[in-house]
C-alpha cells in the first residue's frame, strides 16, 4: 500500500502524531511519504521519512516572504494572529486560518505530489485540509488523524472559507461540515474526551516513549513531588514575555522538585529546588512525575493522560482553553488563567498535590488509555480503509 500524509509544518502537528502513524506504516512494509513544508525536514529526514516539500506551505516566520498571504489568512508577517481573527465568529477565524486561500494553495501544489506518488491512501493531520480535497480529487479515501480534538475543525463556522477554497478548486460546495469525517478519523484517547461523538471516529493507543532519560534529571531528589513544567514549542513566538516567571516563583515556595523546560533566553528566578533546562524529554519523564504544569496543548495533556498525571492548567491560545475546561470536567486537574499570580499558582498547586481525588482520576484515565488497541491494530485499520 502506498500512504501520502500531510500536516501543517509545526512540530506540534508532525511529530507527536502523524510521525509515529508514518512509521508504523513504514515498519510494516507500506510505501509511505511526507508532504509538508520545510522547516520540518531535518527532523522527518532524521526519522527516515520521505520528504515531499510542499515549498508554498509557510509557518510563523516564513510569512514574511509573502506578507498578503499572510494577510489574507489573519496573520502577520511574523506569522501571529491579528486581532481580527480572533473577533471573528466561531469557526469562521479557524477557516480563515486553515481552509481559505492558504488550503487552495496548498492543495495545488499537493495535488502535483500526489499525482507523482500515486497514493492508495491520504493521511492528514486535522487541521490540514489540502489533504482532504485532493483525496477527493483523486478518488482515494481519506483519513484524518485528529491531532487537536478541541480544536474546531469541525465546525460549521469552517464550511464558508472550505467552500471558497473549493470553488477556486473547481469543486462542488459541501452540504454540511460532516462531509469532512466520511471517512475514519483516528483519535489517540477515549472516546470520553471528546464533546461529540462521531460514528467514524475509531479509538487508539499511541506508541510509549523511547530513549534514556537526561542523567542529570534522573538524579534529581526523590523525597518530595516532582513537578514538571513546559509550555510547548510555540510560546516563545507567540509571546513577547515569558509566562513562566510565575510559575517558577511559585514552584520556589513548594516543598517540591521541578523541572522547568526554558521558552527562551532566562534571566528570571532560579529558585533552588526548580532546575531549569533548554530542552526535557517530556513524554520519558512524565511517569515519574506527580504533578503536570501545562499551557494545555492538546500533545502535552494527551501524554500526561497517558502517563496517570493530574495537572495544573494555564492555557494559553488556540484550543487550549477548551482542552483545559475538559480536563477540569473531568476532574483531571485545575486551570489558572494565564496572568495567574505566583500565589493563584501556588494554590493551585497545593489543591492538586493534596487532593488525591486529582491523582485517582488521573490514573483511571489511564487504564482506559491502556484499554485501547495499538499501533499493530491502527495500522490494519488503515489497510481496510484503503480497500474500502
Amino acid at each position: 500500500m502506498r500512504v501520502l500524509l500531510t500536516g501543517m509544518p509545526v512540530y506540534s502537528h508532525l511529530v507527536p502524531m502523524l510521525v509515529p502513524v508514518a512509521k508504523a506504516l513504514q515498519a510494516a512494509g507500506h510505501e509511505v511519504a511526507v508532504a509538508t513544508g520545510q522547516p520540518p525536514a531535518a527532523e522527518l529526514a532524521r526519522q527516515g521519512l520521505d520528504h515531499r516539500p510542499l515549498p508554498r506551505m509557510l509557518v510563523g516566520q516564513e510569512f514574511r516572504a509573502d506578507p498578503e498571504l499572510a494577510k489574507a489568512i489573519g496573520l502577520s508577517a511574523d506569522g501571529v494572529p491579528l486581532p481580527e481573527l480572533n473577533e471573528m465568529p466561531p469557526g469562521a477565524g479557524f477557516g480563515r486560518l486553515f481552509a481559505g486561500v492558504g488550503a487552495a494553495r496548498n492543495a495545488v501544489d499537493l495535488l502535483a505530489v500526489a499525482e507523482e506518488f500515486g497514493p492508495d491512501l491520504i493521511v492528514r493531520e486535522g487541521t490540514e485540509l489540502a489533504g482532504f480535497l485532493v483525496a477527493e480529487q483523486l478518488g482515494v479515501r481519506c483519513v484524518t488523524l485528529d491531532s487537536s480534538p478541541l480544536a474546531p475543525v469541525r465546525h460549521p463556522g469552517l464550511l464558508p472559507a472550505l467552500n471558497q477554497t473549493r470553488a477556486t478548486l473547481g469543486m462542488k460546495a459541501l452540504p454540511h461540515i460532516n462531509e469532512l469525517a466520511r471517512d475514519a478519523w483516528i483519535g489517540w484517547l477515549p472516546s470520553q474526551w471528546w464533546a461529540e461523538n462521531l460514528s467514524s471516529h475509531q479509538h487508539f493507543r499511541a506508541p510509549a516513549a523511547t530513549g534514556t532519560l537526561d542523567p542529570e534529571i534522573a538524579a534529581l531528589r526523590s523525597d518530595r513531588p516532582l513537578v514538571l513544567v513546559t509550555l510547548g514549542s510555540n510560546a516563545a513566538h507567540m509571546f513577547t514575555d515569558s509566562p513562566l516567571p510565575p510559575i517558577v516563583e511559585a514552584l520556589g515556595q513548594l516543598d517540591c522538585t521541578a523541572v522547568v523546560a526554558l521558552d527562551r533566553r532566562w534571566d528570571g528566578p532560579s529558585p533552588g529546588n526548580v532546575h531549569l533546562v533548554p530542552f526535557v524529554q517530556q513524554q520519558l519523564l512524565l511517569p515519574a512525575c506527580d504533578l503536570f504544569i501545562t499551557h494545555a496543548g492538546y500533545n502535552g495533556v494527551r501524554e500526561a493522560l497517558a502517563a496517570g498525571v493530574p495537572m495544573v492548567a494555564m492555557p494559553l491560545f488556540a484550543e487550549a482553553p477548551a482542552n483545559a475546561q475538559r480536563l477540569t470536567e473531568l476532574g483531571l486537574g485545575v486551570t489558572v488563567p494565564a496572568d495567574a499570580t505566583p500565589a493563584g499558582i501556588l494554590l493551585a498547586c497545593e489543591e492538586v498535590l493534596g487532593d488525591p481525588a486529582f491523582r485517582y482520576a488521573a490514573h483511571g484515565f489511564q487504564r482506559r488509555i491502556l484499554g485501547l488497541p495499538g499501533m499493530d491494530e491502527l495500522v490494519s485499520a488503515l489497510v481496510r480503509e484503503a480497500q474500502r
